[in-house]
């Protein structure tokens, strides 16, 4: 901030810690091999900084940027438009969301980032040969939105954060082909029937109301039945909704972990919530899905996270693994469950500060639970 006092006029201060504290947040949010800058060309303002480009596209970038400056000079161009055209440097991946940090491999941008827009929304994309990778984020469900899932999921009763316009969702328009994971499909397999499962004080609660039947004949006998039949955990065996050929179950193939734990740069990533419940404060329902995309290849997880306190762990997850040159795909699912204190007992064994802290971490969960049932499916385009 500083006071301008020059000649007459009305005294003034010029504040750009506003603009000084955007610029350090666009900064720090873009790959490191991109924060160098680089000279302004004529068609940038003295207000817009430019960044330089991988070091493989810099050459390209170079002599593209002297021509453009050329043959731009009576008609001024967007700059950003000018940083993406220089930044193409094989053409086999194009990143398709123009409102975040530049891709570290090709200049351009991808990576989901927040930005303050009405309405909410960052839909970031990736195109990799005949692939393309979206993703959406927008908050819970309003109101009527609420009321309009209350009547296309009937009999159920919903949970408390629904992020229902969120979707990850990957394509083949060459081959007809795409899957996609979202909330409503999500949602539309959780059983409308009694899943067996109690909190842990369920049976104190019903000991008490029956002693206060046998002293009171206000209470009916019919008071401790259920009426409302559904899955109150919200367990869900989700696999993703399939547009296109169907795929084909082969139990047989393994994923390729040696190819998805080499150290290749991670082109695109996204992580979102679909649907979340505390279920009553009894523990925590969580469906969360992550995506991230390599040059070869692309991986998915589903995880539906359950955790009844001090009853049970459930797992349920579904991998999914996208060959881009032999478009191949291949779809892993698996089901977790253990009881709550064979996996305490474990992890008290391991977390000495604070013995529950694992129990709010699904990965190390995962790890300490029974695997009930493994399927795979497999498809060739």
């Amino acid at each position: 901030m500083k006071r301008t006092d020059q000649g007459r006029g009305i005294r003034a201060i010029e504040v750009n810690g506003a603009r000084e504290l955007h610029y350090k947040t666009v900064q720090a949010r873009r790959p490191p091999s991109a924060r160098e800058t680089v000279t302004k060309t004529a068609t940038e303002g003295p207000s817009m900084p430019s960044f330089a480009l991988p070091k493989d596209a810099r050459s390209t970038a170079s002599t593209a940027s002297t021509a453009s400056t050329a043959s731009t000079a009576s008609t001024a161009r967007r700059p950003e438009v000018e940083r993406h055209e220089a930044a193409v440097v094989d053409g086999r991946h194009r990143c398709n969301n123009p409102n975040n940090p530049p891709c570290a491999q090709c200049g351009s941008v991808i990576i989901p980032a927040p930005k303050a827009t009405l309405p909410l929304e960052d839909t970031p994309s990736i195109s990799i040969l005949d692939w393309t990778v979206s993703t959406r984020k927008k908050p819970i469900l309003n109101s009527q939105e609420l009321d309009e899932w209350d009547a296309l999921l009937a009999g159920l009763t919903l949970p408390e954060m629904i992020f229902g316009n969120s979707f990850v969702r990957v394509e083949n328009k060459k081959q007809n082909w795409a899957l996609e994971f979202n909330a409503l499909d999500a949602l539309r397999q959780v059983e409308l029937t009694d899943c067996g499962i109690r909190v842990s004080y369920a049976h104190k609660w019903i000991h008490s109301k029956r002693e206060k039947q046998k002293e009171s004949q206000e209470l009916e006998d019919t008071s401790l039945n259920i009426s409302h039949q559904y899955d109150w955990t919200y367990t869900t065996l989700y696999q993703g909704t399939i547009d296109g050929r169907a795929m084909v179950r082969d139990d047989s193939v393994e994923l390729p972990l040696a190819k998805l734990s080499r150290p290749d740069p991670i082109l695109f990533y996204d992580d979102m919530i679909l649907f979340e419940d505390e279920l009553a404060d009894n523990g925590i329902s969580i469906l969360n899905v992550k995506v991230r995309v390599m040059n070869e290849c692309m991986l998915i997880l589903s995880r539906f996270f359950l955790r009844v306190d001090d009853v049970l762990f459930r797992i349920v997850d579904t991998r999914v693994y996208v060959e881009f040159d032999s478009n191949r795909v291949i779809r892993e699912f698996k089901q977790y469950e253990s009881d709550y204190k064979s996996v305490f007992a474990k992890l008290r064994s391991t977390q000495g500060h604070d013995p529950k802290a694992g129990m709010r971490d699904s990965n190390w969960v995962v790890q300490n639970l029974k695997l009930l049932t493994r399927e795979c499916h497999v498809l060739q385009l």
